[in-house]
């Protein structure tokens, strides 16, 4: 191995925000600024402030822009899936297709209570003493609904792939998941429930929530479902779409350092972990603590034979961070198996109110810019 001179592909991929008005001349300087930096590539990563249309003509000049610079300079230019996060909604384009797409959570009441405010379609069970129904999120989609996400892929990967073909790395998915209001639900749940136990679903909806009949049985298999069909439909029909187009598909998902976190948002992470080409997590802030998340994570990848583990972190340590303690941060994490850098943030502009979008801002308007290539050299090391 040559430790002088580290491939690219050991080398940091941040999160390059696009949060400005794109202009290519300016995409393809900073992309050799980045390169002159020891970066070894970015994520594509549309954010607050953009001011050029998501998805649309001068977002893919750039893109094609970008994805040429990086081939002439051996850097690997990935796409971000999502016009923000959580991933799934398309920018708008899929929850803004009706009901049908939107999340939703399980709700019950009384019936004694006064449900004129229910809609009737939104009514699941109702015994005479309780009434189960659920509400809806129409900013986010029912990631556990097949059709939904293939929608998704759709909208966002398919046009990629269009313009593209396999010429770009991948595509970085975030923090997608299921819930993060409570109990969750699918208009597909109760056809699967029926299809995986022989069994109504109504029938457990009060376990759900009380501690009646067999309640813990009921509440396993309840979730081992809501995890499946997260799984099926959203990490694995996406991670197949990938494979069958050559590309590659990374990221991480939500509320990942518990087992109760991730019981309530994901079901759980490492059978999603699975799906992705390069597993990863995330590290924000920063304290470092006793933590579930880069040891089930690296698990994971040690269990399927990849190579590469990656970090989205140092989000949220504030400007006045130093480079002594972001390096004692990721050599934390490389001992538990982390191995690719993930660096959060890079601004195409600082301009206003960008510069307070989960500081620091690690890229070229920082004084210390000209002395970055040291860290990135030495964290590379590390990582290859």
């Amino acid at each position: 191995m040559d430790f002088k001179n580290v491939d690219k592909k050991y080398r940091p991929v941040p999160f390059w925000s696009w949060n400005e008005k794109l202009n290519v001349p300016e995409s393809v300087r900073q992309t050799a600024l980045m390169d002159e930096a020891g970066i070894g590539g970015y994520f594509m990563h549309a954010r607050g402030g953009l001011q050029t249309e998501y998805m649309g003509k001068e977002w893919f000049e750039n893109v094609a822009a970008c994805v040429e610079e990086c081939k002439k300079r051996g850097m690997h230019a990935w796409a971000y899936d999502e016009n923000g996060w959580p991933s799934g909604f398309g920018g708008g384009k899929v929850n803004g297709k009706g009901e049908k797409y939107w999340q939703k959570y399980l709700r019950v009441r009384s019936c004694a209570d006064n449900l004129s405010d229910i809609p009737e379609n939104r009514i699941i069970y109702n015994d005479g003493k309780k009434c189960f129904y659920y509400e809806v999120n129409p900013f986010y989609v029912d990631t556990m609904d097949r059709e939904v996400i293939g929608d998704f892929i759709k909208e966002i990967y398919v046009p990629y792939y269009e313009k593209f073909g396999s010429g770009f790395e991948g595509f970085f998915t975030d923090e997608p998941q299921i819930s993060r209001n409570g109990i969750p639900w699918s208009l597909t749940l109760p056809q699967k429930y029926k299809e995986k136990y022989g069994e109504d679903i109504n029938g457990i909806l009060e376990s759900l929530f009380e501690q009646t009949g067999d309640f813990k049985t009921a509440r396993v298999k309840f979730w081992k479902l809501v995890t499946e069909l997260f799984s099926e439909n959203f990490m694995k029909q996406i991670h197949d779409w990938c494979k069958a187009h050559d590309l590659k598909f990374t990221g991480h998902l939500v509320l990942e350092e518990s087992l109760h976190s991730q019981l309530v948002s994901n079901g759980a992470c490492m059978p999603h972990y699975e799906y992705l080409d390069i597993p990863g997590m995330d590290w924000l802030c920063r304290p470092i603590f006793p933590c579930l998340t880069p040891l089930q994570v690296a698990s994971t990848a040690a269990q399927t034979g990849k190579k590469q583990v990656l970090s989205e972190t140092f989000a949220l340590c504030g400007h006045n961070v130093g480079h002594d303690e972001l390096k004692r941060n990721y050599e934390w994490m490389t001992v538990r198996g982390i191995n690719l850098m993930c660096q959060h943030l890079e601004g195409y502009s600082l301009r206003g109110i960008r510069k307070r979008d989960y500081p620091p801002a690690m890229y070229v308007q920082q004084p210390w810019w000209a002395d970055y290539k040291i860290f990135n050299d030495a964290m590379s090391r590390v990582g290859m």
